[in-house]
């Protein structure tokens, strides 16, 4: 009996801490977004089919330029930013923020492969972007260049898979792993904290703790809450786009270089199964070679020290493959 008093009284206690608890994240969100509605942003602004759309433009090239698709990720250009810092400037780098990503505005397109590919080309138009395009796409971004590549093929100069997605991965993985590497984010959480100011926390040092990533840092977890939903949008059709990108098998002769990851530990933290993780590595391997066929005229790039985001750790890998598949198209 004292025990079921005990607890009557504690419930209520509980309860009243996790109500202020979740009032003072809600007001903390709040008044964190108006903060972050003041940071100028660093780029520039096209008006594509309605909405607004931002893109950060680098460089006094004539062409071919630089453009940069970044993964399913919540910091959008962010994720190209000291790279397009150390290039040279005699080339001209373009990075962006997909529809409803960082300060793209979300606008009313749907988010499919084939209208990415769309927007992007049109944002490349109004900004003026010297062509041809040498595609730089890392993991989910390598299969939007796919959509892009078959719309606009003669746009296109060189392209470059940066530890790419393989859209048909189930022809490669075992039905327990393809469940385990496909199984998203969670949806409802990520919402519930953005919603009370959670994943400003998630999102705080999503980048290396190094000098180059500070500025990345500080407005990664600033603006996460704009771009958790056009995140979650893009997971919600990550299955169709995947599926439609598997048809497009085919750069024909277009330069590709395909960089892929040697760190054989970068599984570690998210497959605990050794067997699994083995097999994972292997299936990982042929998905990667497999990407060479997409073009006649293809080569395989291996970052050895790189865990899946070579451009944070190895960013001096793409800066030389960059600066040679621009020697190689230019000299063609």
């Amino acid at each position: 009996m004292k025990i079921l008093k005990w607890v009557k009284r504690i419930i209520p206690i509980v309860l009243a801490i996790l109500i202020l608890a979740l009032l003072t994240g809600f007001i903390f969100e709040r008044i964190s977004r108006s903060k972050a509605d003041k940071i100028q942003p660093d780029g520039q602004f096209a008006e594509i089919e309605g909405h607004k759309m931002h893109y950060l433009k680098k460089g006094t090239g004539s062409g071919p330029a630089i453009v940069f698709e970044t993964a399913f990720d919540p910091a959008g250009h962010l994720q190209w930013y000291h790279i397009q810092k150390d290039l040279p400037q005699n080339f001209t780098t373009f990075s962006y923020d997909r529809s409803g990503i960082i300060w793209s505005e979300r606008g009313t397109h749907p988010k499919t492969g084939e209208k990415m590919a769309e927007e992007l080309h049109l944002l490349l138009e109004q900004a003026n972007v010297p062509k041809p395009y040498i595609l730089v796409g890392h993991s989910f971004g390598g299969t939007l260049v796919r959509f892009f590549v078959n719309k606009y093929p003669h746009d296109v100069a060189g392209v470059m898979l940066v530890e790419s997605q393989y859209p048909d991965d189930k022809k490669y993985l075992s039905p327990e792993l393809y469940t385990l590497v496909n199984q998203g984010l969670p949806g409802g959480l990520l919402k519930f904290a953005n919603t009370f100011g959670v994943a400003r926390l998630i999102f705080k040092n999503m980048f290396p703790k190094q000098p180059q990533y500070q500025y990345q840092n500080s407005i990664m977890p600033a603006l996460i809450h704009k771009s958790a939903y056009a995140v979650l949008e893009e997971q919600e059709q990550m299955s169709s786009i995947r599926k439609e990108a598997a048809q497009i098998n085919s750069f024909h002769s277009i330069p590709l270089y395909v960089m892929t990851a040697g760190d054989t530990t970068r599984f570690d933290t998210f497959i605990k199964d050794p067997k699994l993780k083995n097999e994972m590595i292997d299936a990982w391997d042929k998905m990667q070679k497999d990407l060479l066929k997409l073009s006649t005229d293809s080569q395989q790039i291996i970052a050895r020290s790189s865990g899946h985001y070579i451009n944070q750790d190895q960013p001096e890998i793409i800066e030389e493959a960059i600066a040679e598949m621009y020697k190689k198209v230019t000299t063609q």
